[in-house]
């Protein structure tokens, strides 16, 4: 039983090693498109995307928002990232504007906490050239 199990694991190391890797494929070019509701009949969110196979996707999608406002994004995915666009875009309410203006503020901290300390670490390094720049 072991040889056989041994004769086994033989082919298929052997046939492992005779599957070969296709370099990947350039992208092909689609299209699609769909609408959707959460009731038969009732369309609430519509999405349509196109790419011609270069890398850049183009898009819009549609959906009602909390407030029964349709909100339309149009956008373009490429090599430098997602760019999205939004119509009618909604303005932050005051708590939002604060939450974010915290977490502004938490960021820039954080920042300069981390340049001060390759400062100090660039500094020691200068000062003595066998300091190890990962301390425990």
């Amino acid at each position: 039983m072991s040889q056989i199990l041994s004769l086994l694991g033989l082919s298929v190391s052997v046939a492992q090693l005779i599957v070969t890797e296709e370099p990947p494929q350039p992208p092909l070019p689609y299209s699609f498109s769909y609408a959707a509701g959460r009731a038969p009949g009732h369309v609430d969110r519509v999405h349509s995307e196109t790419s011609d196979g270069s890398g850049v996707v183009k898009g819009q999608y549609s959906y009602v928002d909390p407030r029964f406002k349709v909100r339309t994004v149009d956008y373009i995915a490429d090599a430098h990232g997602f760019h999205a666009q939004l119509s009618d875009p909604v303005q932050d309410t005051p708590t939002v504007a604060a939450a974010k203006q915290r977490h502004h503020d938490l960021f820039a901290r954080i920042a300069a906490d981390h340049a001060r300390i390759a400062a100090e670490r660039a500094q020691d390094a200068i000062e003595d050239p066998n300091h190890l720049l990962i301390q425990n």
